[in-house]
């Protein structure tokens, strides 16, 4: 009896280290190629993905198609008239939620882009 309960205690902690390891709801930032601060508002529910980004011109963009899945979320947003398909990474500090980076990975004009955003405080 004791080993089911304490299975049972551990399965359920780690499902719910699991859910909160992907929870990006907030405001990110980041540089892009060390010269352009962009903004991010992400919100999470569920696997579903939604929000915007703040450009350098201050002009906010919503962004479609996104989904998260554990460490991993992709997304579609408007980039210079074009539809560009966003693909992340997540990594999370369980000890402080503050260093928490997200890489993104999109190519513009044929050119490959990698921004590293952090957590606004």
């Amino acid at each position: 009896m004791i080993k089911k309960t304490l299975a049972t205690v551990v399965m359920v902690m780690a499902f719910a280290a699991f859910c909160f390891a992907g929870d990006i709801t907030g405001n990110w930032k980041g540089t892009v190629n060390d010269q352009f601060e962009v903004g991010y508002t992400f919100k999470v529910d569920g696997e579903k993905l939604t929000g915007s980004s703040k450009g350098p011109d201050g002009s906010d963009t919503a962004f479609s198609d996104g989904v998260i899945k554990g460490d991993d979320l992709s997304f579609s947003i408007d980039i210079m008239g074009n539809s560009t398909k966003i693909k992340g990474k997540i990594k999370s500090d369980a000890t402080d939620k503050t260093k928490d980076t997200i890489t993104l990975s999109f190519a513009v004009n044929g050119q490959d882009v990698t921004l590293v955003l952090s957590r606004v405080k």
